[in-house]
């Protein structure tokens, strides 16, 4: 197995070196500093004690990779490792669970638009930015942003984010094992949530269709209880769950990206068989097309709803796992001058079809129900995040052979949290990792902790913050980090402020701004003249979308959200206000961790 450097930020031209020895030699020429901070690379490099050498870069140009010679980081053992690991994340719960229900909530077609719209123009230029960032570092989501020490805090918010990201993503798993159990128990007898129990009124004197798989969501899955105070009552099967899925999700990270990518590669292709049935089986039911028309044909006045747009903003940043830190987790694994623009295109279509069809899926079986109840589409189940988990059951339990269905499709929920739970949990993983590999090269005679003594002590603490989830108010708390924490107004400041790093700070110092105005080349360009050199080709429209397109969406959806914030909810449920305040807090940790270490920075530089 090929290695290379984890602990020098990759030159990918000579002439950037060259460039270099230039500057010292005119020092009016700032085209390219290449300082850290107010440090320079000579610097950096005694810093972290680096042995360099040239190794050629297999490209067109006399381009040319600074490489460590005494690198042991690890490297996907062929591409398709890499390809099928970031499919497997990427396209995993958020597809089959999340966008439905963001679907349903803002009326099909209207949110399905501005997130077609926000994937090609926004979502895959940021993922082509943060691969990039992680393969030419060869370090996951902190160390990639060591051409800019100050902002390290972006890759910090970034393994906050998916520290929460995979709390909120074992508790699907957990619902699904559950559904799991109560298939196989139920072999012989019909599925207990196959029957409706008919109309039941609600407090509010409003009358809503619930059939027998709300009810058994409510009462038997979530066992939910009618305030906060359920938070004192464990729900033991959700417990007992949470224990195996953990232990589920440490023996498959335990060995490190050379066993993920193999379970990757069945984990992210089996999925879509019991999609494609679930869809055929959806298409021949009555009432099939009135829900299919509400998820293609907009409304044009919910096309303006400003909470379709910032939903499905979110969602995209969401989808592409930006902001999140996965993707320089799983691409700093990547060899320094590996071609990924296949792999970009391949991977951002992808998630963009997968998560469209998955609308195909539920949609028909929500259409069916309508016309079974004879009422609309908006009347015939509480939208919410656990919307998926009553209307892919309703579906199976009209197909013929319910149970092996059930149970195909409840295995296929945990192959996708599986697969989101490889690179949520990497992201967190890599930045520890990372950490711990600086303090054994400043002391060489420390014992080196093993990497599977670092994976129980993360699955330890993420399995005791998960036990609030597994109370009979969990399900509230879960509402908190989808609405929250998971939600888009952290990740959008995360990517403003990445995105402004990359574009005026990279490999250069904020000061040199001042030495030279307008610079000979804007820092942002020289790295997206990198990656042209590694891809071989012209990369203008990224540019474009980077400089102008990006910035304007990412500004406007953050100005929009926080005009738009307001009181959490469930169902007829509003939330105290002690656990909206807690929402907020969640929420700003991230982006609080950003604005903290550049002024730990600062202060530790005595500036």
């Amino acid at each position: 197995m090929k290695s290379y450097s984890a602990n020098v930020f990759v030159s990918l031209l000579t002439t950037d070196q060259q460039q270099q020895h230039q500057q010292q030699e005119q020092p009016q020429n700032n085209f390219d500093d290449y300082s850290e901070s107010s440090r320079d690379i000579n610097e950096l490099d005694q810093e972290l004690n680096l042995s360099t050498v040239i190794v050629n870069n297999p490209s067109d140009s006399s381009t040319k990779a600074i490489l460590n010679k005494e690198d042991t980081r690890e490297t996907w053992s062929n591409n398709c490792d890499y390809l099928i690991t970031t499919l497997g994340g990427l396209i995993g719960l958020g597809s089959l669970y999340r966008f439905p229900y963001l679907a349903f909530e803002n009326g099909g077609a209207a949110f399905v638009i501005p997130y077609v719209l926000i994937c090609v123009l926004c979502g895959i230029p940021l993922l082509m930015m943060e691969t990039a960032l992680g393969q030419f570092s060869r370090k996951g989501p902190v160390g990639c942003w060591d051409f800019a020490p100050a902002m390290r805090g972006i890759g910090i918010a970034s393994v906050v984010v998916s520290f929460f990201g995979a709390l909120y993503y074992i508790m699907i798993m957990v619902w699904g094992g559950l559904y799991l159990y109560h298939s196989f128990s139920s072999i012989g007898s019909p599925l207990p949530w196959s029957d409706d129990v008919g109309d039941i009124p609600f407090t509010n004197n409003t009358k809503r269709i619930t059939n027998s798989v709300e009810h058994f969501w409510n009462t038997t899955i979530l066992n939910i209880s009618e305030d906060f105070g359920g938070l004192s009552t464990f729900h033991w099967p959700s417990v007992i769950g949470l224990l195996i899925m953990w232990t589920i999700v440490y023996l498959c990270l335990w060995k490190g990206i050379k066993l993920t990518s193999r379970v990757a590669v069945f984990t992210t292709i089996f999925p879509y068989l019991p999609m494609l049935a679930l869809f055929i089986r959806g298409m021949t039911l009555d009432g099939a097309w009135s829900g299919l028309r509400y998820y293609l044909i907009p409304d044009p006045q919910r096309l303006l709803n400003k909470k379709a747009w910032i939903q499905a903003a979110g969602h995209v940043l969401w989808a592409y796992g930006i902001g999140w830190g996965t993707i320089p987790a799983l691409s700093s694994y990547n060899r320094p001058d590996y071609n990924f623009y296949n792999d970009i295109v391949i991977t951002g279509i992808t998630s963009i079809l997968t998560n469209v069809f998955s609308g195909f899926v539920v949609f028909p079986v929500l259409g069916f129900m309508s016309h079974k109840a004879n009422v609309s589409i908006e009347q015939v189940v509480s939208s919410g995040p656990g919307l998926a988990f009553i209307v892919y059951p309703k579906a199976i339990s009209l197909m013929p052979l319910p149970h092996f269905w059930a149970i195909t499709f409840f295995c296929m929920i945990f192959l996708l949290g599986i697969d989101s739970q490889f690179v949520t949990c990497e992201s967190v993983l890599t930045a520890t990792l990372d950490k711990l590999d600086q303090w054994y090269d400043r002391s060489p005679k420390r014992r080196k902790i093993r990497r599977e003594f670092v994976v129980a002590i993360y699955v330890l603490i993420s399995f005791a913050f998960g036990l609030l989830m597994a109370t009979r108010a969990g399900f509230y708390i879960f509402n908190i980090f989808d609405g929250y924490v998971c939600g888009a107004i952290s990740l959008l400041i995360i990517c403003i402020v990445q995105l402004a790093t990359v574009l005026f700070a990279y490999r250069t110092t904020f000061s040199s701004w001042h030495q030279e105005w307008p610079p000979s080349q804007w820092p942002g360009q020289t790295f997206i003249r990198h990656i042209s050199e590694v891809l071989k080709r012209r990369l203008t429209y990224i540019w474009v979308c980077w400089v102008i397109i990006v910035p304007i969406w990412l500004f406007g959806m953050l100005a929009i959200a926080l005009r738009t914030i307001g009181p959490i909810s469930y169902e007829t449920f509003i939330y105290p206000l002690s656990f909206q305040i807690i929402g907020y807090i969640l929420t700003s940790i991230a982006p609080l961790s950003i604005l903290v270490y550049f002024i730990y920075y600062q202060l530790k530089n005595g500036r």
